[in-house]
């Protein structure tokens, strides 16, 4: 798609100059910001200090990013990978040219890395694989790709809870603001994922449903090394290089998102009968629906027992969240 939204080139700057601004790292802010505003209405209407609410609003920016990039280390299945990456890169899975022939420096594997291909520069002749070059700071490099949305909504639960009482917010409003702001969010930051390239979903035999990434996406990368026979045939018979057609997990998460943004602003907050429903009902919602959308997704992930790191989430998530909801609906009482 657009994994770089603009570079430096497109104003006509060059030398020191140069930048590219990645269409990921711009939606993801660009959903909190949405969500912040959105919010502030709530704020301004309930007497709440704004400066705190701020404060409060960009640690949880913070703490999100933190939370949602450790859990993608911690259980995406690439934590030994990140080890490696900064003691042994050899250690690491090297990769095959595209040829399919040995290496013999480092020469070729920094051709395919300049032709966008993810192989690393590093060329190892006894074995004719490239490796990635040692860096003990790529886990921390969240702006490359690799968030886990349930790892920000818990770390923010968590430090949230203590960060209310410090600035001694309500609980009760703040929670169901999140309620509404975070599916607004991940409507807007999922975008950033269909820019990238990342999070992308299964191959697609459906033509006007499939949808397609350049060379140098996750996506590309993935097929390369999974799919390389098909990839090297549709090539073959276009001479456009791009991704199998897949299907197009990322809008159809922003869409939903924003269809629970919807059901939690406009439906359940005007109607709401005690504090914390707003908040309840759209991590139901968005458990019910995380727990589905992952079949239809083949980007890397963690998993046990036969499903992803995020559908046993989903699961215990929409557990709790559902004998909450039951237990104060029978209470029926605004606190």
């Amino acid at each position: 798609m657009f994994p770089t939204l603009f570079d430096s080139a497109w104003i006509g700057l060059t030398g020191d100059f140069q930048f590219r601004v990645p269409a990921y790292t711009t939606f993801l802010l660009l959903g909190f910001l949405l969500a912040v505003i959105i919010a502030h209405r709530e704020v301004v209407k309930q007497g709440i200090d704004k400066r705190q609410f701020m404060d409060f609003a960009i640690w949880m920016l913070i703490v999100g990013v933190l939370g949602s990039r450790f859990m993608h280390v911690l259980v995406d299945g690439f934590l030994m990978d990140y080890v490696h990456l900064c003691t042994n890169p050899f250690l690491v899975e090297g990769k095959a040219l595209a040829s399919a022939e040995p290496c013999l420096s480092n020469a070729q594997c920094i051709a395919a890395q300049n032709s966008g291909i993810d192989i690393g520069g590093i060329c190892l002749p006894e074995d004719g694989l490239c490796y990635p070059q040692q860096d003990c700071f790529r886990w921390l490099k969240f702006w490359a790709g690799g968030l886990t949305v349930y790892g920000a909504l818990i770390a923010c639960v968590i430090v949230g809870r203590v960060l209310m009482k410090k600035y001694d917010l309500p609980v009760g409003a703040i929670m169901d603001m999140g309620g509404y702001g975070i599916p607004l969010g991940i409507a807007v930051g999922r975008l950033g994922c269909l820019g990238g390239g990342c999070c992308f979903g299964a191959l697609c035999d459906i033509e006007a449903l499939g949808i397609q990434f350049p060379r140098g996406t996750v996506a590309y990368q993935d097929h390369f090394e999974n799919h390389y026979d098909l990839l090297n045939a549709q090539s073959a018979a276009t001479g456009v290089h791009q991704s199998l057609p897949v299907w197009p997990t990322q809008l159809i998460s922003s869409i939903a998102n924003f269809g629970i943004f919807c059901v939690a602003y406009f439906v359940v907050r005007p109607r709401r009968r005690y504090y914390g429903q707003v908040l309840l009902t759209t991590v139901f919602l968005y458990a019910a629906f995380r727990f589905g959308i992952e079949f239809m997704r083949a980007d890397p992930r963690g998993s046990a027992l036969g499903l992803s790191t995020s559908q046993i989430v989903a699961l215990l998530t929409s557990a709790a969240a559902g004998a909450v909801m039951l237990q104060r609906r029978i209470k029926s009482t605004l606190e």
